[in-house]
């Protein structure tokens, strides 16, 4: 009995190895880097996030942004993205004090989700660069 056992996790183990190397397991998809400037009336803007996100693969992405209305994300999956702006999360109770200083940023609505905002990128692998006017 204990060889037929044997022989059957040694067929399982070779079917799933033939699996991994017919499919790619452990390949990874192609990546790329993007980054850019985010403005709004042509002045950047200086708090919020980009989001980029692909309904075709289900991968997503986002960056802040800086004080000079620049974003940067270091590794996302290459492809076409929908891409939308939205403004900075509201502050902690704890931080309520320190935010009452930080500048107010408004974004548009329509700019705020990725289906509304007519924003899209195509990332390619390596470096891409891709600016935002909203």
């Amino acid at each position: 009995m204990q060889g037929n056992g044997a022989w059957m996790r040694w067929r399982f183990l070779a079917g799933l190895l033939t699996v991994c190397w017919l499919t790619g397991c452990g390949g990874r998809a192609p990546t790329g880097s993007i980054s850019g400037k985010v403005t709004l009336g042509g002045t950047p803007l200086s708090a919020g996030v980009v989001v980029f996100s692909n309904a075709k693969t289900g991968v997503g992405a986002s960056a802040p942004l800086d004080a000079s209305g620049t974003y940067t994300i270091e590794s996302i999956a290459t492809g076409q993205y929908q891409v939308a702006v939205q403004p900075p999360p509201a502050p902690a109770p704890h931080e309520m004090e320190q935010a009452s200083a930080a500048p107010r940023v408004s974004v548009p609505q329509k700019s705020q989700d990725p289906k509304t905002s007519n924003l899209t990128a195509t990332v390619n692998e390596g470096a891409n660069k891709q600016d935002f006017a909203l």
